[in-house]
């Protein structure tokens, strides 16, 4: 007579196996959600100063012929300062040593202009920065009429002189 075959039953290691994966299971999926957690609360600071830090840092590109403060600064004696702005502007205040040559009084400046001139020296115009054109205006005569060729314009002009 066959002996119907008892159902086998689980050893003991067996359930302790089964018993120490369904422990550590909710353990690991904890760890990894305590992970992902750490991680996120630690990215929005990240994120928020590379944002900042970008924005803070982004300058504007140079036009043809531009020059930024930094630049004319490091560049010392070897500098000749043109204010293009109106003669009661420059009267009132200018960068120590500029020279006075505008649009409105160019044939009567042009001469001084001319004295001061040193081909060894840049040449950078300036006006009141901004919207102003009187700078650019300046340069490009300076460039077309005297052709000098080492003349730049302050991008900024008088306001990035004062740091603005």
């Amino acid at each position: 007579m066959h002996h119907a075959e008892a159902p086998l039953e689980p050893s003991r290691s067996a359930n302790r196996i089964e018993a120490g994966a369904s422990i550590r299971n909710p353990m690991i999926a904890r760890i990894f959600r305590q992970l992902a957690i750490l991680l996120g609360l630690a990215l929005v600071p990240a994120i928020v100063s590379a944002a900042l830090q970008l924005q803070w840092n982004r300058e504007e590109p140079l036009a043809a012929g531009e020059v930024r403060i930094g630049t004319a600064r490091e560049w010392g004696d070897k500098v000749i300062w043109v204010d293009a702005r109106s003669r009661a502007k420059f009267e009132k205040r200018h960068i120590p040593g500029a020279v006075l040559l505008n649009e409105d009084e160019w044939e009567k400046l042009v001469s001084p202009f001319l004295d001061a001139w040193d081909p060894d020296k840049e040449v950078v115009v300036y006006c009141d920065g901004g919207g102003c054109e009187a700078s650019t205006a300046v340069a490009d005569r300076m460039r077309d009429e005297l052709k000098i060729g080492n003349v730049h314009v302050l991008k900024g002009g008088w306001d990035a002189w004062l740091g603005k």
